[in-house]
């Protein structure tokens, strides 16, 4: 059915991604010569704690390896997005005398991995990059991430002392907030699509919830980048996009203000998935020369555009092709495929909203979920009976979170890894009365609601 359809979607959008694709060649050449230095791209692979081989970037001086440590600024790309990405800030940290490496999450670009996490095990790919690039005669190391990059920095270093600094471009506070914060004005940003109640959502969740452990291995309910804030205490510089609709700007003022070291916040026009201004890459590479202490006098003198800024490496090398930066796009760019704010308000509402079957009349849809929505207290009749089979299962599990403390911060809620209940959703009625009933057992055992 396409409710069924809908729900696999969603599951599939949060830790099945596009996966980017992209030719070594795009990263530009592996040799060149700027700002008068000699530069080489060395391309590697790691081996992951779980198995899984990363692929990545370092451009560094091509007399690097001769021995002497040296500064290097690790990048990591958001969903649905590969080391390519870290081409937009190359120019400028190469100018300023610092590395910078990137690489692919496994399940991302050339990794392996059939899934991703959004910061779970990520955290574990950061720290195996920064291995990797102190192993190469890296000294000093910073951080920047994007979006889920973001939160993975911010997880590692929780826990890892050593980290100079890192800048956060849009991380997330939880997983679970930006879920339930992009279907509560669905009703008010999308014709034809009716207003979620909370309940019903959180429901939903729930079983979305059990797919991802049951696929991917990791608990949503436990990617929480806020509750490692507070153990964070390496200098951090914060980015939030005024305009972002998927990772809104509160979500980085929260975190900022539970972080722990010194922090900054700085806001700038554009949505989540668009070009940093000029001003905030300015900013976040004064914030790096201060970390990494890095001397004015290693600073390249390289071709600047208009405003002063040193001109993206293509344009000052003329190179004839460039990558297509997956993940982010311009300004001016009038859509992206599969940009991640619209791939995952979709998919939700997909997996929420009844379908109208084969006559697919989207009025009639409307009308069907309406229906169910207010017959919920006596769920009764076919799509009742269809769940029957499973009530006694989701009373276990919401008996064990109960058990479990699970209402709070980053308790175990108790989450089963199971696609069972996928089997059963033959219609969307059947899933809607399951995600119903779900929410009033959360409500019914002090769970979450």
């Amino acid at each position: 059915s396409l409710a069924k359809e809908g729900y696999e979607e969603l599951v599939k959008c949060i830790v099945r991604p596009p996966r980017a694709e992209y030719s070594l060649a795009e990263l530009g050449p592996s040799r060149f010569s700027y700002g008068g230095v000699d530069f080489e791209r060395v391309d590697c692979e790691m081996s992951n704690a779980r198995g899984l081989r990363l692929v990545g970037s370092l451009w560094r001086h091509a007399d690097d390896g001769a021995g002497g440590e040296w500064p290097c600024v690790v990048y990591m790309h958001g969903n649905a997005s590969c080391r390519a990405e870290a081409l937009t800030i190359l120019a400028p940290i190469l100018a300023q005398g610092a590395r910078l490496f990137a690489f692919d999450f496994a399940g991302c670009g050339m990794s392996e991995g059939d899934y991703i996490s959004l910061g779970w095990f990520e955290r574990d790919d950061v720290a195996l990059a920064i291995e990797w690039v102190r192993a190469a005669g890296a000294g000093a190391v910073a951080l920047w991430g994007r979006s889920m990059g973001a939160a993975s920095a911010v997880m590692h270093t929780a826990r890892d002392p050593t980290v100079a600094g890192i800048v956060l471009d849009s991380p997330f506070a939880s997983l679970e907030q930006i879920a339930l914060e992009l279907v509560a004005d669905a009703g008010q940003r999308f014709e034809g699509v009716p207003n979620f109640p909370s309940f019903l959502v959180k429901g939903a969740l729930r079983m979305v919830a059990s797919s991802v452990k049951s696929r991917a291995g990791f608990d949503l309910y436990k990617v929480r980048p806020i509750d490692y804030a507070s153990t964070c205490y390496a200098a951090a510089l914060f980015g939030t996009g005024l305009e972002d609709a998927l990772v809104r700007p509160h979500h980085s003022k929260q975190i900022a203000d539970a972080y722990a070291g010194d922090k900054n916040l700085v806001s700038f026009g554009g949505d989540h998935n668009e070009l940093r201004p000029g001003f905030f890459i300015d900013s976040a590479c004064i914030f790096l020369k201060q970390v990494l202490l890095l001397p004015d006098d290693k600073a390249l003198a390289v071709p600047v555009d208009e405003d002063g800024r040193p001109l993206p490496l293509h344009l000052a090398l003329r190179q004839t092709s460039v990558a297509r930066l997956p993940g982010v796009r311009s300004s001016s760019a009038s859509s992206m495929q599969a940009a991640e704010a619209e791939m995952l308000r979709q998919a939700i509402e997909a997996s929420l909203m009844p379908a109208a079957g084969a006559e697919a009349a989207a009025p009639r849809g409307q009308a069907r979920y309406q229906a169910a929505l207010s017959g919920f207290s006596s769920l009764t009749g076919t799509a009742a009976a269809r769940i029957a089979p499973n009530a006694a299962g989701v009373g276990a599990d919401a008996t064990d979170r109960g058990a479990n403390g699970g209402g709070g911060g980053g308790d175990d809620v108790g989450i089963e890894a199971s696609d069972a209940s996928l089997d059963g959703f033959d219609s969307e009625e059947t899933m809607l009365a399951h995600a119903i009933q779900m929410s009033l057992l959360d409500a019914e055992t002090g769970g979450r609601t």
